[in-house]
């Protein structure tokens, strides 16, 4: 991931931008958390599509767990994700996962899911990676795929 120079934002205060958007949660304005999400995270060089149909998270999850068994090893749980834009942007999915399930479709939320999951097979473990793979394994044991995949 590379950041874009055109970011209007300082990327060392991305902690503190977090912390405004939770309070924008806490008050109800999920509409607006979630717009500030998507448009943080592709500050960050991260794709948020619009929409997302179930056909595409049919085959995102598949690929997330089949990237899991090829990377799982006590040396991935031994990597840490150094790079702390990487960690924000973990923070950021973790924010606008939240906001999306009480907002859009349950499609989105995987969607995600499955976004957290591989950034962080990608690049290590950060402290929002447990969060993201207890959530892939709620939703591939409460729907087995069956939801989206028609």
């Amino acid at each position: 991931m590379t950041l874009p120079e055109s970011c209007h934002f300082d990327f060392r205060e991305l902690t503190h931008y977090c912390d405004l958007i939770l309070v924008s949660v806490a008050q109800g304005h999920l509409r607006e958390a979630y717009t500030t999400c998507s448009s943080t995270l592709t500050q960050l060089g991260e794709t948020v599509p619009e929409t997302v149909t179930p056909e595409m998270v049919g085959s995102m999850i598949p690929e997330t767990l089949n990237m899991y068994t090829e990377v799982y090893d006590d040396d991935w749980l031994g990597k840490k994700m150094e790079d702390s834009t990487l960690c924000n942007a973990m923070k950021f999915y973790s924010i606008i996962l939240t906001t999306a399930h009480f907002i859009k479709p349950s499609h989105m939320v995987a969607y995600f899911i499955c976004k957290m999951v591989q950034l962080s097979l990608r690049h290590g473990v950060c402290q929002y990676t447990p969060q993201a793979l207890m959530i892939l394994s709620s939703i591939v044991i409460r729907f087995d795929n069956a939801e989206f995949i028609r």
